[in-house]
């Protein structure tokens, strides 16, 4: 798949050589959501199955980090002829009434134990990229970009130095392989193998040489999706719309 020269948002970096995932090629489909296909923004909530898992590979060391409460918001989108399906906001004020520090990734752990903070930068888009069935038990593969299948920005930094720290603080830019499983309602993201396809692009503090400019980024997790529990807590989704994804 030929790659497509992308400008780098904030003056993070001139420019980077991207490429979406392999195979990846958008679809279109009819999406109902809750039963319903008439077009319109439907929002969601999902919290994480068992945490979320990421690793760091400078091309001599690969470095694990973890956070074991993860939760997504956004909308989902139904309608006919429908991409992308699922579309995951930033957290906001507004949204997060039980605190708000710009992130809803908590219990972040990086290399020597360290907090970490991780903030999603901008909406991140849910492409499906095979065929549906109308049986809603489908298991279809799909990717995760930014806005306008651009690439999908988050920053990492060390909890104890902020987001101007210098000791551990960095970039991800790039796009993330998955499936989204119609029986389960639940969103997986496996963007493993170090593939390139999510890279650090800016690193302010490299974490003592571990994540540098150019290393790359593994992320593996599964989200539920549906209706978050009373007052907006969010983390124990207790109900689905469902989603569904038709020809």
């Amino acid at each position: 798949m030929s790659s497509r020269f992308l400008g780098v948002s904030g003056g993070l970096v001139a420019a980077l050589w991207l490429v979406l995932p392999a195979g990846a090629h958008p679809l279109s489909h009819e999406v109902s959501v809750g039963g319903s296909t008439v077009g319109g923004s439907h929002l969601f909530y999902a919290s994480d199955v068992n945490g979320v898992a990421f690793a760091v590979n400078n091309g001599t060391t690969t470095t694990p980090l973890s956070c074991g409460d993860v939760n997504l918001e956004g909308v989902a989108n139904s309608g006919l002829d429908v991409d992308p399906f699922l579309e995951i906001k930033p957290v906001s004020r507004l949204n997060t009434p039980d605190g708000f520090d710009g992130s809803e990734r908590k219990n972040c752990v990086g290399p020597f134990n360290l907090a970490l903070t991780v903030v999603q930068i901008n909406d991140w888009e849910v492409h499906a990229t095979g065929p549906a069935t109308t049986a809603g038990t489908d298991l279809l593969p799909a990717y995760l970009s930014g806005p306008n299948n651009g690439p999908l920005y988050a920053h990492v930094y060390a909890t104890p130095g902020g987001p101007s720290g210098t000791s551990c603080n960095f970039f991800v830019e790039g796009y993330a392989d998955g499936t989204f499983n119609e029986a389960t309602q639940t969103l997986n993201i496996d963007e493993t193998g170090f593939s390139g396809d999510l890279t650090i692009v800016s690193a302010p503090g490299s974490c003592l040489g571990l994540a540098t400019v150019g290393s790359r980024v593994n992320a593996v997790s599964s989200f539920e999706i549906g209706d978050d529990d009373v007052a907006n807590v969010k983390g124990n989704i207790t109900s689905n719309h469902p989603i569904l994804l038709s020809p």
